[in-house]
């Protein structure tokens, strides 16, 4: 008699037989249309000018708000991630993009902490909805229609679209913040995550006629299946650590960059612009990194190579004082070590069994929050102490996480 992984896979051969794979094919290109309009970050540019003018914010309390919104996307990753399973891929798309939605609208009613609070709160329900979900979906896409091995480059293509909407839309919010109050710039973001929502109700599930056919776990045996897949294998977990600890680190840049911009006089309105400029080292590396890791047989010192040079740019910021090269440096580093978890992404999706793989996916992402709900409040005691001294050691800890990384050379492949 079959075991139930044997009935999946000739239930995947049988179905590959009897559908078009052309349906399922358009997943891929509304993919990257989701992700193009999930990056409409108007507000991006002047974010951390947002809680602190409009919001009257200092940057350790707009920390410790990060810090609230980290632990509550680890409060609803796993339980997200399961949904995603048990439901489908895109309705889970669907809850992420219509919470961002909600979410826009709801943090400039009044400038209050309580407000601000409920508004982190759907916007973590949002992240953890897609977080996981985007990646499983076009991974089982690719597996039935016999391209599983392009996963990276679709990932990547998917930042990609994600980033260049950022990078659109954020020097577009700089420059309404001169004809329109700046909590209204964060208003307009409902319009494209409306709108992203709506696309992704016309994906097709990939898995829909295995789910149907094979018996469903119950939704607390879908949670422990993460965690567990996690323990049983040495490789994905320290595969996730070294992707998060590196991802942690980078995303603070997204938040000191600005009052950095700022003590050097740099006016607001162009602040979107540096973002941009971000945004566009990140599509340049994204897409570069995937071409390198096929040519690259050490993928281990490559990854080695990625996070040296991330840790060099961060001690850079802390120490130069040209505002031009800052500048520059900004764009390299937010590029260089976006890209890392590129680098990662195929060895993670290899290790994941597909009925659970977005179950698993939010696992690692999980112990990702648990990392920034730590790190960003210690950030913001050190930036109030010096902002140019928390550069050096944001590099210092980049460089010590090369130096002690887990991850071996099979683990990539």
């Amino acid at each position: 008699m079959l075991d139930l992984k044997e009935k999946e896979e000739k239930l995947v051969i049988n179905k590959k037989s009897t559908v078009n794979p052309m349906k399922y094919k358009s997943n891929i290109w509304k993919s990257y249309l989701y992700h193009f309009l999930i990056g409409g970050h108007l507000i991006s540019g002047v974010i951390t000018v947002f809680f602190m003018t409009w919001g009257k914010l200092s940057f350790i309390e707009i920390m410790f708000l990060q810090a609230y919104f980290w632990l509550a996307i680890l409060f609803f990753e796993i339980p997200c991630g399961a949904i995603s399973d048990y439901i489908g891929r895109k309705y889970s798309l669907f809850l992420g993009g219509f919470s961002l939605a909600m979410a826009a609208f709801i943090y400039t009613l009044i400038p209050h902490i309580a407000i601000f609070l409920i508004g982190e709160t759907l916007w973590a329900l949002g992240e953890a909805s897609i977080s996981g979900t985007n990646s499983a979906i076009v991974f089982d896409t690719l597996k039935l229609i016999g391209r599983e091995k392009e996963i990276d480059k679709i990932v990547a293509r998917n930042v990609s679209f994600l980033v260049a909407g950022i990078g659109i839309s954020a020097p577009i919010g700089s420059l309404l913040t001169l004809l329109i109050p700046i909590q209204f710039v964060e208003t307009l973001m409902f319009v494209p995550f409306s709108l992203a929502a709506i696309v992704s109700l016309m994906l097709k599930e990939p898995n829909h006629d295995l789910e149907k056919s094979s018996s469903h776990q119950s939704y607390l045996s879908i949670i422990k299946s993460g965690i567990k897949e996690l323990k049983r294998n040495k490789k994905l977990l320290a595969l996730g650590l070294d992707q998060m600890i590196g991802e942690g680190l980078i995303f603070l840049v997204f938040w000191m960059y600005q009052p950095y911009l700022e003590g050097f006089g740099v006016p607001l309105v162009y602040f979107g612009f540096v973002a941009a400029l971000m945004t566009i080292c990140q599509v340049i590396f994204m897409n570069l990194v995937p071409k390198l890791n096929d040519r690259i047989v050490r993928k281990k010192s490559f990854l080695f190579t990625f996070t040296v040079i991330t840790g060099i740019l961060f001690i850079l910021l802390g120490i130069l004082r040209s505002i031009l090269l800052i500048i520059v440096l900004f764009g390299f580093v937010v590029g260089v070590g976006i890209s890392r978890s590129i680098i990662h992404v195929r060895g993670i999706n290899t290790q994941i069994e597909s009925e659970n793989r977005a179950t698993v996916l939010s696992t690692i992402n999980m112990i990702g929050t648990g990392i920034k709900t730590v790190i960003f409040p210690i950030t913001g005691y050190l930036v109030m102490a010096s902002l140019s001294t928390t550069f050096v050691v944001i590099g210092i800890v980049m460089l010590l996480l090369a130096i002690l990384s887990r991850v071996k050379n099979d683990y990539l492949s």
